[in-house]
């Protein structure tokens, strides 16, 4: 017995070098685990008012298009009235992880400056951050969309009458030129019910293309022109075929820049020869 035991010990201490493959392989784990522990960033919160585009492990954190962390947990807080998002931070995001700093939801949008977010589509929405400058913490109140800018910020309002606002819609272009200055921002009835009020938004920097004389008219997809011996026909682009739009333009000569809240009738096609209008419309 004790021979026998002899011999099974020196078998197994001629085979030695079968225990590296296993020791190898738990210094590899040992080492990628701490490489993992080395490379993340703080843990943080951000609390939303709703998450219902929140998703994790798969939504992201972005700064200038560049993914400083994920999302790692969706939970409710303990009152119900907000949802906590846990994320993850990359190494590199500790200054995300500090007072001062900004989060908010995109998600495709359309305002003022136009649709954006599209990107959303087909990456999904994702939380745009901003890095802070204060003191270390990891409790954030998010937005539901950007804090930096309101949609309306920066704009100047005027309000157009109409009988019929068929096609004209919350979201739709207003524009210049073929050039979109603005967005309808709103349709409602009059107080007596006998017309309709579009209020549209231009950004202020082009206020001074909107004179006291200018005339507004909606866009139409496909224009016709049937004569008995010449006839024309225009498509539009196909944004203006599925939306509408407005669009306006000033006669000649132009009169002064309207006011703040101005009221101006929408008509239902563009004027005659508008085309060959050609003021100037300086400050």
């Amino acid at each position: 017995m004790e021979k026998d035991l002899k011999q099974r010990a020196k078998k197994i201490g001629s085979h030695w070098y079968v225990w590296l493959f296993p020791a190898f392989a738990v210094a590899i784990s040992a080492w990628l685990l701490v490489q993992y522990l080395t490379s993340l960033g703080p843990e943080i919160i951000i609390s939303f008012d709703e998450g219902s585009s929140i998703e994790a492990e798969k939504t992201r954190l972005s700064y200038r298009g560049v993914t400083v962390g994920k999302v790692t947990e969706v939970a409710l807080s303990e009152d119900q009235k907000k949802v906590l998002v846990h994320a993850r931070l990359d190494k590199g995001a500790k200054s995300f992880a500090q007072e001062g700093a900004k989060f908010w939801i995109v998600t495709p949008k359309v305002s003022i400056q136009g649709i954006t977010g599209l990107e959303t589509l087909i990456g999904g929405p994702y939380i745009a951050a901003q890095p802070g400058e204060g003191s270390e913490t990891k409790e954030f109140e998010g937005k539901q969309e950007s804090a930096t800018q309101d949609p309306l910020e920066d704009t100047v309002t005027y309000r157009l009458e109409t009988n019929n606002a068929e096609s004209i819609n919350p979201g739709d272009n207003v524009s210049f030129r073929g050039m979109n200055v603005g967005t309808v921002t709103k349709v409602s009835l009059s107080k007596t019910a006998q017309s309709l009020y579009v209020q549209i938004n231009l950004q202020s920097k082009y206020a001074r293309l909107v004179r006291t004389n200018t005339q507004f008219w909606r866009k139409v997809g496909v224009q016709a022109k049937l004569g008995l011996f010449k006839s024309e026909l225009k498509i539009n682009s196909l944004e203006t075929l599925l939306h509408g739009g407005i669009e306006f333009f000033t006669p000649d000569p132009p009169g002064d820049i309207a006011k703040y809240n101005a009221r101006f009738p929408l008509q239902g096609s563009a004027p005659k020869d508008w085309q060959k209008w050609n003021p100037s419309l300086e400050r």
